[in-house]
């Protein structure tokens, strides 16, 4: 009985402690700086202040307890005081995880809204897709943005396999 109940609470903390970070982000683009921070924080990706703000900010993943498939990082940038565009990167040894993680945010993702053709068309006219796109799914949140999540070859300099990226379009 006693082992059940420790296995019961160790899987009730995994996966309590792990969706937030896995989820898709929820960030709105023009919020304040702070407010950024703290959603970030709330998906598990923590800011290291170390200097005066900067365009572009690195967010890593909070410090925990156990191991993770992947790394896993959060860039903003940022205009003034403004957050003007999102862009998580997902690192994977193995093709295979990458894969099953793009294909389950791209689920959790139609669970928010519907993978619209007119979403990439917009994303295309931005200009070129990221550098190695193997696939690429579009997805509209307001007038003028777009959430891309991509599966990619990994290359230099993120070498990352899954991005996620939250832009402007016009």
């Amino acid at each position: 009985m006693r082992l059940a109940s420790i296995v019961s609470v160790l899987a009730f903390s995994v996966a309590c402690g792990g969706v937030a970070a896995e989820a898709p982000l929820t960030l709105k683009l023009g919020i304040p700086r702070d407010q950024a921070t703290s959603q970030l924080r709330s998906h598990q990706y923590c800011h290291k202040t170390d200097g005066p703000p900067q365009k572009v900010e690195t967010y890593p993943r909070c410090k925990r307890a156990g191991t993770e498939w992947g790394e896993s990082w959060v860039t903003a940038r940022f205009e003034g005081d403004a957050l003007v565009e999102v862009r998580r990167w997902e690192r994977y040894a193995e093709d295979t995880a990458a894969v099953e993680r793009w294909n389950q945010l791209v689920a959790d993702r139609l669970k928010i809204s519907a993978d619209e053709p007119e979403a990439l068309e917009a994303l295309r006219a931005r200009g070129p897709l990221e550098a190695g796109t193997r696939s690429v799914k579009a997805f509209r949140v307001d007038a003028n943005t777009i959430v891309a999540v991509y599966l990619l070859t990994p290359s230099p300099p993120e070498d990352a396999s899954v991005l996620e990226a939250i832009v402007r379009v016009k």
